[in-house]
């Protein structure tokens, strides 16, 4: 940041890094794009972003299965079996009764058993309780 006695020069960015040293100019690097009309592949990329985005290209993709295990671990959509959501429940101070018609909830309205819904009902209620003590 330039100092109270240093000039500042309009259209210009100083950096000071240490209090006691001057402020130094940051230099613009000039990036500059190349136009060729001679450049297929360029051409069909921006075709192909341009049909992707206006939906008349689509494109499938073949993930493999333990890949898309571990993306549905870490987001919190994994399917966990129905023991383990109670314990989840009870582990965020609910109590065992409570958590059983939770999960029988789940089970009537055929929503799989995630991480995920632990989290969302466990926000509801506190989001409840905070409307109840206001």
């Amino acid at each position: 940041m330039p100092t109270e006695s240093s000039e500042l020069v309009p259209g210009k960015v100083f950096v000071q890094t240490n209090e006691n040293e001057e402020p130094k100019e940051l230099k613009i690097i000039d990036i500059s794009a190349v136009e060729s009309n001679e450049d297929d592949a360029i051409d069909a990329m921006k075709y192909g972003v341009e049909g992707m985005t206006s939906g008349e290209i689509s494109t499938t993709i073949e993930i493999p299965k333990e890949k898309v295990r571990q993306i549905l671990k870490m987001n919190g959509l994994e399917r966990i079996t129905r023991k383990r959501f109670k314990k989840l429940l009870m582990g965020c101070r609910m109590q065992r009764n409570d958590a059983e018609i939770v999960a029988r909830a789940f089970q009537e309205r055929k929503i799989q058993y995630t991480p995920l819904g632990v989290q969302k009902i466990i926000e509801t209620i506190n989001t409840e309780e905070e409307k109840e003590k206001q």
